[in-house]
């Protein structure tokens, strides 16, 4: 059966060109008739931004300077992770009209939602990119690490998307719980604070959470620090670990999907 799995995810990537039609499609449906399409998101998240800097580095007594780019990238990474998340355990349901009138692997609508998302950040990088420049950092050797980073947080997207897509086409509660649960994680996830910033009994709230390390993977070298030989291996273990329950689980489910949506 993880054969089958296996394969759908091949055939689908081999359809390469219909699910970057499709996701490119859904973002210009999104805004369609409006001046500014996705860069209302970017000008949204700069304001987002520019307050929390301006709250949040008080209360954690921390430099405008040095608080800026943390919040602007955690922000932003946070944004790519919850986006893909939240609509990821309905991507099935979303796309029940495609699936039943074309042909194509169930996995495709997965990569069109995540294509979709990458769209929506390399929008907002713009940010990120403004912030570096107003703050001053330096862009060193490290900050090349942010493309493979970037790739291992896509990669794990994909398998939680497949993952929580399946489940929630089966059970039309998952999308409602992944939604009301990703505010709580938004605040147990160091977006704009560092672990540093908690007392040292209280740490274990980010190192048990999984977002943790896909965040700093790509927030670090952003930075200009390369991230550590661990933090390489908890997301290179999860993408694998995650790979293997995601086809396992789809590979049961895969062809009852039609019927549960």
């Amino acid at each position: 059966m993880l054969k089958i799995a296996s394969s759908d995810i091949i055939n689908g990537l081999r359809r390469a060109d219909l699910w970057l039609f499709l996701g490119w499609h859904d973002v210009r449906q999104r805004y369609r008739r409006s001046i500014l399409g996705p860069f209302w998101i970017t000008i949204a998240s700069a304001f987002f931004i520019g307050f929390m800097t301006l709250v949040y580095s008080s209360l954690f007594r921390q430099d405008i300077a040095t608080f800026m780019p943390l919040a602007a990238t955690g922000l932003i990474i946070w944004g790519f992770i919850s986006g893909s998340l939240v609509e990821g355990a309905s991507v099935f349901i979303a796309s029940s009209a495609t699936i039943k009138q074309i042909p194509a692997p169930l996995p495709l609508h997965v990569f069109r939602l995540i294509w979709q998302q990458v769209i929506f950040l390399l929008h907002n990088a713009t940010v990120i990119v403004l912030v570096m420049i107003i703050a001053k950092v330096h862009v060193t050797w490290a900050t090349l690490l942010v493309i493979p980073g970037l790739l291992l947080v896509t990669l794990n997207l994909t398998w939680m998307v497949l993952f929580i897509g399946s489940l929630g086409a089966r059970f039309r509660d998952v999308p409602v719980i992944v939604g009301t649960f990703m505010p709580a994680l938004f605040l147990g996830t160091p977006v704009f604070w560092q672990v540093s910033f908690l007392p040292p009994d209280r740490r274990w709230v980010a190192f048990v959470n999984p977002f943790t390390y896909l965040l700093e993977i790509v927030r670090i070298p952003v930075l200009g620090t390369a991230p550590s030989i661990g933090l390489w291996s908890v997301c290179i273990a999860m993408t694998v670990v995650g790979w293997i329950i995601a086809l396992f689980y789809y590979s049961r489910a895969r062809g009852q999907l039609a019927y549960w949506i």
